[in-house]
C-alpha cells in the first residue's frame, strides 16, 4: 500500500481531514437543508395528491350533476308534452262542447222561427179570410142589392169557406 500511496502522492492525514470535513458538511447539509427540503417536498406531494383526488371527486360530481340535469330536462320535456296533450284534449272537448251548444242554439232558434212563421202564416190566413169575407159580403150585397144582417152574413161566409 505504501507503493500505491507514493505513486499517487496521497497524504493519509489530508485524506482523513477531508473525510472528516466531508462528514461535517454532509451532516450540516443533511440536517439543515436536505431534511427541510424533503419535508417540504412530502407536504407538496400530499397537497398535489389531495388536489388530484379532489379534482377526481369534482369530476365525478360534475358527471353526476350533468346526468341529473339531463334527467330533469328529459322529465321536464315529458311533463311539458303531457301538459300540451292535456291542453289539446281539453281544447278539443271545449270545441266539441261549443259546437254542440251552437247546434242546440241553432235548433232552438229554428224552432222559434218555425213557430213565428207558423203564427205569422195563421195570422195572415186569418187576415186574408177576414178580407175575403168582407169582399164576399160586398159582392153579395151588390148582387142582392140589399144589406144582409149579421147572422145571414156569418152563415154565407161559413158556407163559402167550406166550399173551397
Amino acid at each position: 500500500m505504501d507503493s500505491l500511496i507514493s505513486t499517487f502522492h496521497i497524504d493519509i492525514k489530508l485524506l482523513i481531514a477531508q473525510a472528516i470535513n466531508f462528514a461535517i458538511v454532509f451532516s450540516v447539509l443533511y440536517f439543515f437543508a436536505l431534511k427541510p427540503i424533503l419535508k417540504i417536498m412530502q407536504e407538496r406531494t400530499k397537497t398535489i395528491t389531495k388536489s388530484l383526488d379532489d379534482a377526481k371527486k369534482i369530476e365525478v360530481k360534475l358527471a353526476n350533476t350533468e346526468e341529473e340535469y339531463e334527467a330533469k330536462i328529459n322529465k321536464a320535456k315529458i311533463d311539458s308534452n303531457d301538459i300540451l296533450e292535456k291542453a289539446n284534449l281539453q281544447a278539443q272537448k271545449n270545441r266539441e262542447k261549443m259546437v254542440e251548444e251552437t247546434k242546440n242554439e241553432i235548433g232552438t232558434m229554428m224552432e222559434k222561427e218555425k213557430k213565428n212563421i207558423k203564427a205569422e202564416r195563421e195570422k195572415t190566413l186569418a187576415d186574408v179570410k177576414s178580407e175575403l169575407s168582407d169582399l164576399v159580403v160586398l159582392a153579395v150585397e151588390k148582387v142582392l142589392k140589399e144589406k144582409i144582417d149579421e147572422k145571414k152574413d156569418g152563415d154565407i161566409i161559413k158556407q163559402i169557406i167550406n166550399n173551397k
